[in-house]
């Protein structure tokens, strides 16, 4: 059965929960990136040029920490994610576990190398001997208290995980007030120079990080302390957080090359311009960010319910999320460039001219790098794992570094400018032609689904309200749909009973006063080796429900006076298995039913 069944499938509810947690993404990688942008703004309103350029120079290796923030956090929640989409705690716990552990060594053994080779990467990040004292203590600051950066990554994806929408916009949107406190702490009041501006986002990250972890380790609904070195959860962590990882590793050297490709072509005066559209695009990652990895919560939870629909919902929601905004921004950045220019101290005429080119051809490659950035996280979460690392190192390393060394020569600047553009369309025309590939082995469109469920017609995915006469009447349509599919007549009966009851039983307890709030449900009938399998999955807002601990509560009280209960508990006894689960703060209730199977069906 297609989208469109006889029952409404308004994605009302879907869009809502989507929409929370995309806003809450954006606000909070705000608060994270803002750390980043107000570093520049300040180092350039107080230091002028020098302290853009100094900037330049230190946001490497900010990308070498949210590079391991990235892997931990991003892979450690996917492998949550899967867990809990299959109902295993313990596996979440371990997974959990083993992120935090590894996030924290990691920064630590990361930031002491790179403390070791400073005199040696200086140099190479486009150091000049007037701004190489400045540049090592900012340095040294950076490295020793970068595992603070790395370890936000965690709070950051797992609290949206849980659900935890508006900690996780306390926690960012405090570290980033904070920060910017801390900064002019530092800079106005200790007279640290520059480097006061990276020891207020050293202090923030770890502060942050800390009050966010707290949380998810030791609340009540939070995760447990389970830490086991296993081989296999070690690579299935690194193997869903590469991609992220590999995306922030990549800027590292991009940006390590970069910087001695301007300063050849521009000296300082090209530094600070480059600071400037390193700003940008980290202010444009804080929505892309955002919206990516908000999207691949989602798939990752729906992929293991093989709810391909959903995830094409989702999906196009980003885009035209994505599209808005990006638009939005490129429409600043070619109207007002001479005023972005002055908030980062470009004052000087020489300076903003180079400046204002610069954003003038960076904005036009917004729209195709969001593309790009939703595309490579959909890959990641939908286990497409070496299609979004050779994407992404394509889109962040490879396909800026040789345009922007080949038009140098030239166009100078301007083909540096450019060839953000180009990395951000090579690697779409790369998808282009290898979809046949996929193709041929069962993957449709540009998301690579499995869609047979689909097109045999095996399921059916439906909206109803939160109103007894509307659930009721839902029964009609799947009766219709489990004969269709072969169901034997009184198993049939027996899946609209338990989508009936668990319907009412969720109506009762998480809407008990809103009966225009939205409930979806999905049936979907698989063909097995002994007949035919039903999975109901019901997902709903409200307060938090667990219909099987309500059972067994009510069990407790008097096993002869079950009332409401009732209904449950021939479904209880009916169904091979029964699963409760939040994700997103969202109630998921899942029963799988054996069927017999019709002569013919």
């Amino acid at each position: 059965m297609n989208e469109k069944n006889a029952l409404a499938d308004n994605e009302i509810f879907l869009q809502r929960v989507f929409f929370k947690h995309v806003t809450s993404s954006i606000f909070a990688m705000f608060g994270a990136m803002a750390s980043m942008i107000a570093n520049s703004v300040l180092a350039g309103a107080f230091f002028g040029a020098d302290g853009l350029a100094l900037m330049s120079i230190i946001v490497p290796f900010y990308s070498v920490f949210a590079a391991l923030g990235s892997l931990v956090g991003v892979g450690g929640s996917t492998v949550c994610a899967y867990a809990l989409g299959r109902d295993d705690g313990k596996a979440a716990n371990e997974a959990f576990s083993l992120s935090a552990l590894l996030g924290f060594v990691l920064a630590l053994l990361a930031g002491g190398f790179c403390c070791g080779w400073l005199d040696v990467l200086l140099p190479l990040l486009g150091c000049t001997p007037e701004l190489y004292e400045e540049a090592y203590r900012c340095s040294v600051v950076c490295l020793l208290g970068g595992f603070g950066t790395t370890l936000f990554y965690l709070p950051y994806n797992f609290l949206k995980l849980l659900g935890k929408l508006r900690l996780l916009l306390v926690v960012f949107l405090g570290m980033a007030a904070a920060n910017i406190a801390l900064d002019l702490l530092f800079v106005c009041g200790f007279g640290c120079g520059v480097a006061g501006v990276v020891w207020g986002t050293a202090v923030a990250t770890v502060g942050a990080s800390a009050v966010g972890i707290t949380r998810l380790f030791f609340a009540k609904d939070a995760f447990r302390p389970s830490f086991s070195m296993n081989a296999a959860l070690l690579r299935q962590i690194a193997s869903c957080g590469t991609p992220s990882a590999l995306n922030n590793l990549l800027i590292f050297f991009r940006l390590l090359f970069l910087n001695r490709l301007v300063v050849a072509a521009a000296g300082s005066s090209g530094l600070a311009a480059l600071s400037v559209v390193t700003a940008i695009e980290n202010f444009a990652l804080v929505i892309l960010g955002g919206l990516a990895q908000a999207t691949a919560g989602f798939v990752s939870v729906f992929t293991q319910e093989m709810d391909t629909v959903s995830v094409r919902r989702i999906e196009r929601q980003a885009h035209r999320i994505g599209v808005f905004l990006m638009l939005l921004t490129s429409a600043v950045m070619f109207l007002f460039p001479m005023e972005v220019c002055r908030a980062f101290g470009m004052s000087g005429a020489a300076e903003a001219a180079l400046g204002t080119q610069a954003l003038h051809i960076f904005a036009v490659s917004l729209v195709p790098s969001m593309w790009c950035y939703l595309l490579f996280f959909y890959y990641q979460a939908a286990g497409f794992t070496k299609l979004a690392n050779v994407l992404i190192f394509g889109k962040s390393f490879l396909f800026l570094l040789v345009p922007a060394w080949l038009l140098l020569k030239d166009f100078g600047l301007v083909g540096v400018w450019s060839a953000y553009t180009l990395s951000a369309l090579i690697p779409l025309a790369i998808l282009f032609l290898v979809r046949p590939f996929y193709a041929r082995r069962g993957y449709a469109g540009l998301l690579l689904q499995d869609r047979r469920a689909e097109r045999d017609g095996r399921y059916i995915s439906f909206s109803v309200r939160a109103d007894a006469h509307e659930i009721v009447a839902s029964s009609a349509a799947i009766e219709t749909f489990c004969r269709q599919n072969g169901v034997v007549h009184k198993d049939n009966l027996l899946v609209c009973l338990a989508v009936e009851e668990m319907l009412l039983s969720i109506r009762e307890h998480a809407f008990a006063d809103d009966n225009a709030a939205m409930i979806d449900v999905r049936l979907l009938v698989l063909a097995e080796a002994d007949g035919l399998a039903a999975v109901l999955r019901i997902r709903s807002g409200g307060k938090l429900f667990n219909p099987l601990d309500y059972y067994e509560h009510r069990k407790t009280q008097d096993p002869l006076a079950l009332g409401d209960a009732l209904g449950l508990a021939m479904i209880l006894q009916a169904a091979e298995a029964i699963h409760y689960k939040t994700t997103f703060g969202v109630n998921n209730l899942t029963v799988r039913m054996k069927c017999g199977q019709e002569a013919g069906g």
